[in-house]
C-alpha cells in the first residue's frame, strides 16, 4: 500500500455520479447515493445480503463469542457473539485491483 493513502469521500462519489451519470444537480446526486447506500445499510441491517453483479456482496456474518485479553492487565475478558458485516469483491472488482501496478 502506498505510504499516502487516496480516501475517496462520500462526496467524491456524488462528483462522479454528476459526471459520469449526468445527474442534473448535486442536490439529486446526493439523494441518489445517499439512497443506494442507506437502501444496502438497510438491508445488511435487517439480515439479508446484498448482491451487485461484478461488483461484491454485503452480507450479515455472525461472529462467535471469544475470549480477550485485557493488554494492560493480561486478564481474560469474554467479548460477546455479535452481527459484523462482510464485503466480498466481486470478480471484475478483485480483477482491477490485482491489475493495478505495485
Amino acid at each position: 500500500m502506498d505510504a499516502e493513502k487516496n480516501i475517496k469521500t462520500k462526496s467524491d462519489i456524488v462528483d462522479a455520479v454528476i459526471d459520469r451519470a449526468g445527474a442534473p444537480s448535486r442536490r439529486i446526486a446526493e439523494r441518489y447515493v445517499s439512497g443506494v447506500l442507506e437502501y444496502i445499510q438497510e438491508q445488511v441491517a435487517d439480515g439479508n445480503t446484498v448482491q451487485i453483479t461484478g461488483w461484491g456482496k454485503f452480507e450479515p456474518v455472525k461472529q462467535a463469542g471469544r475470549d480477550a485479553r485485557n493488554p494492560q492487565t493480561g486478564e481474560r475478558v469474554p467479548v460477546e457473539a455479535k452481527w459484523v458485516v462482510k464485503f466480498r469483491p466481486g470478480t471484475e472488482f478483485k480483477r482491477q485491483v490485482a491489475a493495478r501496478e505495485a
